[in-house]
């Protein structure tokens, strides 16, 4: 998930979605003895696209009594229109979920949970627990990790090298990434700066908040940090901005959707926040030197900000009518070796240890480089987070992006912004 396309997200449409029925609802035999015609929702850059839409064609050769009708999107819009599909009864059997949704969809009745599938339909053999803890949701499985990721700064670091200034290794604190993007922003060409602006990435925050032995979220679902430590965040950025460090608040607010429309990919800053698996559709678009740094550590003695994460999980709808034909296809995408070739790594690095293995040796140049920074990161994480609360959703995209915005245009005072996310949030998750 794009540092860019985790803002403008709209909340569930909570009023629509309610417990249903499981019994009952799933397809007769292996899931292939069947016809039935499902449809599968993804977001993501043009290379998911092509490379699902590929690996569909091929599961459909050696399924063809199932039928796969596709809905793909950028990320901006995507929960809009899933949360509308599932409060009207007709959403996707096949859903891509991301970790900070699947406790809301799941706690609603939305997903439905999969452990009675697992193995006779999905074969999760060789997923280890820590990789299959970021589907379960209250002890049961609601989604199947599609790709182990960590959050990582994408930095162009040829066009950081053409303006002259050094881009600091994986040891950099918050400080030295500072220096990093003003030195940028004072030796750069006019309307190229450090970094992207992180005020309102939840993933950047996340990351600053478990340094310090804070979070984002508290195990009771309440938020997980205060207003002193907010103020110091947007305090941070907006010294930023006002150095040529970060850009103007409206450059910051054109980097939505795609990875395309990111920052780094129009080559207005050198480091865009982003998670690991990216790498490839900035690649894609890029053909300078691009490589992966972490986020800026903590001070001395500060804890792991970082983690290993899915990057996004697969999930069945609880409406789904074909819920074992569903399965197949989920087991495909994930274990079948060459479904799972056809995708690489794109989705992350594969959860399963036997593909994982089958694949690392074969990896292109830029597919390396996302393999050997999750091996360099593994060692140097924290634990993974509970799954996120009920109105999280709207609160680290909407709430958090419309607060930092309110600074970034001169809207209202850093004060005032942090007391408005503060009254906002604590309505959304109802705290």
């Amino acid at each position: 998930m794009h540092g860019v396309s985790r803002r403008h997200i709209l909340g569930l449409a909570g009023a629509g979605l309610t417990a249903t029925a499981l019994g009952g609802c799933g397809g007769s035999g292996s899931g292939d003895d069947a016809r039935a015609t499902l449809q599968m929702t993804w977001w993501g850059s043009t290379d998911r696209h092509q490379r699902t839409q590929a690996a569909l064609a091929a599961f459909h050769k050696g399924h063809p009594n199932i039928q796969v009708r596709t809905q793909f999107s950028g990320w901006d819009g995507y929960w809009e229109k899933l949360a509308t599909e599932t409060a009207g009864g007709n959403p996707p059997d096949l859903i891509q979920m991301d970790y900070s949704y699947i406790g809301e969809y799941a706690r609603r009745g939305a997903l439905r949970p999969l452990d009675d599938l697992v193995p006779k339909v999905i074969d999760l053999g060789d997923f280890s627990p820590d990789t299959l803890a970021g589907g379960k949701i209250d002890n049961k499985l609601y989604g199947v990790n599609a790709g182990l990721n960590s959050m990582a700064l994408v930095v162009n670091t040829a066009l950081a090298g053409e303006i002259g200034v050094e881009v600091p290794d994986n040891t950099m604190t918050w400080d030295d990434f500072a220096t990093f993007a003003k030195q940028v922003g004072a030796k750069g060409p006019a309307g190229v700066f450090g970094a992207e602006n992180g005020a309102n990435d939840a993933a950047a925050l996340e990351c600053f908040l478990r340094q310090r032995g804070k979070a984002l979220f508290a195990p009771d679902g309440a938020l997980g940090f205060d207003a002193t430590d907010l103020t110091e965040w947007f305090t941070y950025w907006d010294a930023l901005r006002r150095t040529k460090g970060t850009p103007p608040a409206d450059v910051q607010a054109s980097a939505v959707g795609d990875v395309q429309n990111s920052l780094v990919a129009r080559k207005k800053t050198v480091a865009d926040f982003a998670h690991s698996n990216q790498l490839s559709a900035y690649a894609k678009i890029l053909k300078d030197g691009l490589e992966l740094r972490m986020y800026p550590q903590g001070r001395s003695g500060s804890r792991p900000g970082q983690y290993l994460k899915p990057s996004m999980l697969l999930s069945v709808s609880a409406k789904s009518r074909y819920v074992n034909q569903t399965a197949t296809l989920l087991d495909a995408l994930l274990t079948d070796p060459k479904i799972a070739a056809t995708l690489g790594s794109e989705r992350g690095i594969p959860p399963s240890t036997s593909i994982r293995a089958a694949l690392k040796p074969k990896a292109d140049p830029v597919e390396r480089l996302t393999y050997e920074y999750i091996d360099m990161v593994s060692g140097r994480v924290g634990p993974l987070p509970p799954g996120y609360p009920l109105g999280a959703g709207e609160v680290t995209n909407k709430i958090l992006t419309f607060a930092s915005d309110q600074v970034g245009f001169g809207k209202a005072s850093i004060n005032a912004s942090v007391a408005r996310f503060f009254e906002d949030a604590n309505r959304a998750l109802k705290k």
